[in-house]
């Protein structure tokens, strides 16, 4: 997609996208510490999905942590690519 008169090759980087990924998880999860209730449990559990959905779209694979580990940031064992 172009917009005006600007181009360009748009390129993403892998690292970059896991970085994304790791710090809106990580942001998710001080929510989640913080607040000891079902329902942020619930959300929790959704947004997590929603973070290995995004994931998956760029041939990613990342588990978000569902109790209190901190996500780990890039080179972390739970990012692996998804096999063609």
């Amino acid at each position: 997609m172009v917009h005006g008169t600007q181009r360009g090759l748009k390129i993403w980087f892998r690292d970059e996208i896991q970085n994304t990924l790791v710090a809106v998880d990580m942001a998710n999860l001080d929510l989640f510490t913080s607040i000891d209730s079902p329902d942020v449990q619930m959300y929790r559990r959704g947004y997590a999905a929603a973070i290995r959905a995004v994931a998956a779209a760029f041939g990613l694979s990342y588990s978000p942590q569902i109790d209190q580990a901190r996500p780990q940031v890039v080179e972390s064992p739970a990012w692996t690519r998804v096999p063609a």
